[in-house]
């Protein structure tokens, strides 16, 4: 659908503000080299959302961990609104289909599919036990997930809560879930590293001799 003028004007000025971004003496030509940096093979598969900021804030979550993509499901009665992106709408490779033939693809091409709901069968989220390729299940925002697509999933996970309310908004229980699922990757993959230097420098910095699923020793530190 067309943008309007406001979109358009906003989306303007954060190209600009990422572009010069792009230029910092620590990140040279990142704007021009971030397409062939590999992705964690990590999808997203959100169900119909009401609130266009959800969408822009979990391509901010995707942008912010490298994942694979976004499988957004259609809302025929609402303008497809990227607002609170920052410009991750440009990064994030998306695409539009329904819950149902998102999850179906997923598991056609080998994921392991996790519906993130808090269900009597769900797995905290600080005990899964991640498989990949994986994708994650994101419900609407006030009636969660249909039982008919819990049913496709091969798993589902929740995140605890620990005070008085009993949910969190769809876009930050998706950074929680993608941060759990990217470490996990991550410990298997260690030279999978970020695009910006400062958070490159940041992970380096902290990484122990030991740091792998395995126990062996990181040879990338040595």
């Amino acid at each position: 659908m067309a943008e309007t003028k406001r979109q358009k004007v906003a989306l303007e000025r954060l190209n600009q503000v990422v572009e010069a971004a792009s230029r910092l003496p620590d990140d040279p030509g990142l704007r021009h080299t971030f397409e062939m940096l590999p992705r964690a093979p990590i999808r997203l598969i959100c169900s119909e959302m009401d609130k266009g900021i959800n969408h822009g804030n979990i391509l901010r979550v995707a942008d912010a961990f490298r994942i694979e993509e976004v499988c957004f499901s259609p809302v025929p009665t609402k303008e497809r609104d990227f607002s609170g992106c920052s410009a991750a709408v440009q990064w994030v490779p998306t695409r539009w289909m329904p819950t149902r033939q998102a999850i179906e693809e997923a598991k056609r091409v080998g994921c392991h599919v996790y519906a993130l709901s808090l269900t009597d069968e769900a797995m905290p989220l600080d005990s899964v036990e991640w498989r990949f390729p994986a994708a994650i299940v994101l419900g609407r925002e006030l009636e969660g997930l249909e039982r008919e697509l819990l049913e496709l999933c091969d798993e589902v996970i929740a995140i605890p809560m620990y005070g008085i309310v009993t949910s969190l908004n769809v876009a930050v229980s998706a950074a929680l879930a993608v941060s759990s699922c990217l470490a996990a990757y991550r410990r298997e993959n260690p030279d999978f590293v970020p695009a910006r230097q400062a958070s490159k420098d940041l992970v380096q910095k902290h990484r122990t001799p030991i740091d792998r699923a395995d126990g062996r020793p990181d040879e990338s530190l040595s």
